[in-house]
């Protein structure tokens, strides 16, 4: 690994904090990256980049801390960056910062954890990348006139290395990529978007032929759904039962309940009371359980902390109670729970916050269902849902799928999604256009009935907080069957 090269300035970081009694974390990043942009069969943009750099956090004997980040990795360098966070730890207590010696009970660790890349960045030639790219976009928009399509490969191949003065040493990579098409058909009146992705962590995304069919049948269906979404009428705003697709509630376990399980941030999250986690408090359906832990090859791997310490798998509600949060080391014991490793940053020049990294949703006793992901049309979930008797023909029931962002008030647990598409189920499903999705997390989570086929954790994501972006990635099952509730609404101003 690349990060293997920094043997002397983590030996400069000891010696120079050694004799002041100080206790630093050195993290060290390299990280090279490839972007190309194909719209309409043209190639806009071809991008590379490379980012290498040290970030260093020092705290005196008494918890306060300085931090010094520099993009060039030398000896002088070092020693500079040593000197102006331990200066800066001695103004922290001189104008009486928050100290925190949390980090001097952390036990070292040393670990080396490499993801192999079957197809890295040189595995194929860039000329190679975009003809692949361009059939691919071709394929698409060939389906229809009408379509434009949009598609875009980022591929990056990163490792950090994390020392600590406790003889901590630990060295990871994160390797990463997914392929996106953003579909929009147009007719003279109106236009519609979808969206179909593959992520995964290298080239293999456009290479291996079972993740080229996975993406074609992705591409079609979202194209279908954009040129049926031309003619569909207004839904009419109400409360209805409903089935949410898994990138859905991917955005629900993220967006309106992660964030707010976050350690950092409970003196403003409805799971928190003075800054401590409810632990035991009831906020789902007895059979859910929502859990956020690394997958080894998942977009948003990362298996050791920003602090480096292992990152644990959290069940963070267990059977309906919550049980645990995502907790940074600096946040853990003052929320009142145990300390899990949660610290992710985007790059070295950034403090390491409490984050997610894949969270999913997971439900007892799942329906089972036959039909591929890519393959299950709207009629065949109706059919499922009447079979398995969670609905009753003659039902009014929605189904929400594809996951467009949205907004959430972690203070109140109220969140606003938008969606691709929704259909009226039936034996012949009706489209409407998209609407709002809103409502209270909490409200949502205990009114979900059932959830229909396995588990689907590849919805991926960034994730933005405090002005830093990281990869994020989950699911739950295939679908999940959700009550109507007077406090989840469909569509509406």
């Amino acid at each position: 690994m690349r990060v293997d090269s920094y043997n002397h300035l983590i030996e400069i970081c000891h010696q120079q904090t050694k004799d002041q009694e100080l206790y630093f974390i050195a993290r060290f990043q390299s990280r090279k990256d490839l972007t190309v942009n194909i719209n309409n069969g043209r190639t806009e943009e071809v991008s590379t980049g490379v980012l290498e750099g040290l970030g260093t956090q020092v705290f005196n004997r008494r918890g306060f801390m300085g931090f010094a980040a520099a993009d060039q990795l030398n000896s002088e360098v070092t020693v500079e960056l040593i000197k102006k966070a331990a200066f800066l730890a001695e103004q922290a207590e001189l104008f009486n910062g928050e100290p925190n010696q949390e980090i001097f009970k952390v036990p070292p660790l040393n670990k080396r954890v490499e993801l192999r890349q079957e197809y890295p960045f040189d595995s194929l030639s860039l000329n190679e990348i975009e003809a692949r790219l361009q059939s691919l976009n071709q394929e698409v928009a060939e389906i229809d006139p009408r379509l434009s399509v949009r598609t875009l490969l980022r591929l990056t191949d990163e490792e950090w290395r994390i020392a600590r003065t406790d003889g901590t040493d630990v060295l990871f990579n994160t390797p990463r990529s997914f392929i996106y098409h953003m579909i929009t058909a147009k007719s003279r009146s109106r236009t519609a978007t979808t969206y179909a992705n593959l992520p995964g962590t290298d080239l293999r995304v456009i290479v291996l032929q079972q993740n080229l069919d996975r993406l074609r049948q992705r591409a079609k269906k979202a194209a279908n759904l954009s040129l049926d979404l031309l003619s569909a009428e207004e839904l009419p705003a109400g409360h209805y039962k409903l089935v949410i697709d898994y990138a859905l509630a991917k955005g629900l376990a993220h967006e309106a309940f992660g964030h707010a399980a976050e350690t950092d941030g409970l003196e403003s999250s409805i799971l928190g009371e003075n800054g401590r986690l409810k632990k035991g408090m009831t906020v789902a359906n007895p059979k859910l359980s929502i859990i956020d832990g690394p997958i080894e090859g998942d977009y948003a791997y990362q298996p050791i902390s920003a602090v480096g310490i292992e990152r644990q798998t959290v069940k963070i509600v267990d059977h309906g109670i919550l049980q645990a949060g995502l907790a940074d080391v600096f946040s853990a014991a003052k929320a009142g729970v145990q300390y899990t490793g949660a610290e992710r940053v985007e790059n070295f020049y950034q403090l390491p916050i409490a984050r997610m990294s894949n969270i999913r949703i997971e439900i007892d006793d799942p329906i089972p269902i036959e039909i591929p992901l890519e393959s299950i049309k709207p009629d065949n979930l109706f059919r499922t849902l009447v079979e398995k008797q969670l609905i009753a023909p003659y039902d009014k029931v929605l189904y929400l799928t594809g996951f467009q962002g949205g907004q959430v008030n972690p203070a109140f647990g109220d969140f606003v999604f938008h969606c691709s598409g929704i259909y009226l189920l039936g034996e012949t499903p009706v489209l409407y256009k998209p609407a709002i999705f809103s409502g209270k997390v909490l409200s949502v989570l205990q009114s979900v009935i059932a959830a229909l086929g396995p588990l689907q954790i590849d919805a991926m994501g960034t994730c933005g907080k405090m002005g830093q972006a990281v990869p994020s990635c989950g699911g739950s099952h295939t679908f999940l069957l959700i009550a109507e509730n007077p406090e989840i609404m469909i569509g509406g101003k």
